[in-house]
C-alpha cells in the first residue's frame, strides 16, 4: 500500500536525488530527461484520459512516486535519408530490393539503436535507484510480441477473422506494458502533435521514449506552457501520411472510447488529440505498392526546424503548404 507520509522526504534530499539520476541518465545516453510525480497519471485535462487497467504506474509499483522519462533523438539524415535514396536508382541495390534495404536501413538505425541503448539506460538508472535504497520498475522501449501456439504473427496482430478470432485479431495492435509517450508529456519533455506522436522543443516529433517507474522521492519538472504542435496552422502531418492511418479525436467519423468532442487547440496536449492505425501504416506496401518508407508524419514536421532533404512526394506537399 502507498505510504503518502513518506512524500514528506527533505526537499534538499530531493533535489540532490532528482540530480543524481537525470545526469546518470545523460551520461548513459539519454539527450531528455525529465521527472513526472506519480500523481500526473490520474486523468488530466482536457481530454481527462485514464490510463488503462494494467498501464498505470502503481500497477508496477504500488509505492510509485514518481516516473523518469527518458528520450533519444532520431538524427537528422537517419530519418530523410532512406526516404530521399527511394526516389532514385542505386548503383549497388538492385530495384526490387531496394525499398525493404531501405526500409531495414531506416529500422535499424532510427529505432532498434535507441531500443536497445534505452533500456540499457533504464536498466542503470534502476541500479543506481536500487543501491539508494529504492524500487525501481523498467521496461522494453517498443511494443510486446507474445507468441500464441497455432496463430502466426501476423494473425495474432493483423489478422483476417478466423474461428479462433471471430470478431478481429487478438491484440491488433502492438500495445507495449506502459505508455513512454504519455510519461514524456506528464514529464514536460513535450506535448501530443497531430500525428500522435510526442513533440519536444528540441527535436520535434524525432526522438524515441523509455521510462522507469520508482518509490524514489525525485523532484518533478513542470509541464510545458506553450503549445509545441503547429495545429491547424500546419497539418503537415496528416497530408503526409499516405494511409490516412491518423485521425483526430474531435472527427465525426471516429467513433471509440478515445473519441471526444471539439478540441481546444490553445491548450497543451498531454493526451493524445489523435488516433493512428498502425497496422493500417504497416501494410502499406501491399496496398499502395508506391507507399514511401515509413515515417512520412514525422520527417515532415517543421518543428523546430524545417526539414533539409525531403523525398519527391513531401517536396510537393510542401511547396503547397508554403505557397
Amino acid at each position: 500500500m502507498y505510504d503518502s507520509t513518506r512524500d514528506s522526504t527533505n526537499a534538499s534530499t530531493r533535489d540532490d536525488l532528482t540530480a543524481e539520476v537525470k545526469d546518470l541518465a545523460r551520461r548513459h545516453g539519454a539527450a531528455l530527461v525529465g521527472v513526472a510525480g506519480v500523481e500526473r497519471f490520474e486523468p488530466q485535462p482536457p481530454q481527462k484520459d485514464e490510463a488503462p487497467r494494467g498501464h498505470h504506474p502503481r500497477d508496477f509499483l504500488p509505492e510509485a512516486r514518481a516516473v523518469i522519462s527518458i528520450a533519444q533523438p532520431i538524427l537528422n539524415p537517419v530519418l530523410e535519408a532512406p526516404a530521399a535514396l527511394a526516389d532514385q536508382e542505386l548503383e549497388m541495390i538492385p530495384e526490387h530490393i531496394k525499398y525493404p534495404y531501405l526500409e531495414v536501413l531506416y529500422n535499424r538505425v532510427g529505432h532498434v539503436v535507441h531500443d536497445y541503448m534505452l533500456e540499457f539506460a533504464g536498466q542503470i538508472i534502476g541500479q543506481h535507484l536500487l543501491h539508494r535504497g529504492y524500487e525501481a520498475m523498467i521496461f522494453p522501449t517498443t511494443g510486446l510480441h507474445p507468441r500464441l501456439d497455432g496463430l502466426s504473427e501476423d494473425r495474432i496482430w493483423e489478422g483476417p477473422p478466423t474461428d479462433k478470432t471471430p470478431q478481429h485479431a487478438p491484440f491488433r495492435y502492438t500495445y507495449g506494458p506502459f505508455s513512454h509517450r504519455h510519461a514524456a508529456t506528464r514529464a514536460g519533455l513535450g506535448e501530443f502533435g497531430y500525428n500522435n506522436v510526442v513533440l519536444t522543443r528540441e527535436y520535434g516529433p524525432r526522438q524515441r521514449f523509455n521510462s522507469i517507474i520508482t518509490d524514489a522521492p525525485l523532484q518533478p519538472d513542470p509541464l510545458i506552457d506553450a503549445p509545441i504542435c503547429l495545429r491547424d496552422r500546419c497539418l503537415l502531418c496528416l497530408k503526409a501520411c499516405i494511409m490516412e492511418c491518423i485521425t483526430l479525436r474531435d472527427d465525426p467519423a471516429v467513433d471509440d472510447y478515445r473519441s471526444v468532442g471539439a478540441v481546444d487547440k490553445d491548450v497543451i496536449f498531454i493526451d493524445t488529440p489523435a488516433r493512428t492505425d498502425p497496422t493500417l501504416c504497416r501494410r502499406r506496401r501491399e496496398d499502395r505498392p508506391d507507399s514511401p518508407i515509413r515515417g512520412d508524419c514525422i520527417r515532415i514536421c517543421p518543428v523546430p526546424r524545417p526539414p533539409r532533404r525531403l523525398s519527391q512526394r513531401l517536396q510537393r506537399i510542401a511547396a503547397e503548404f508554403a505557397g
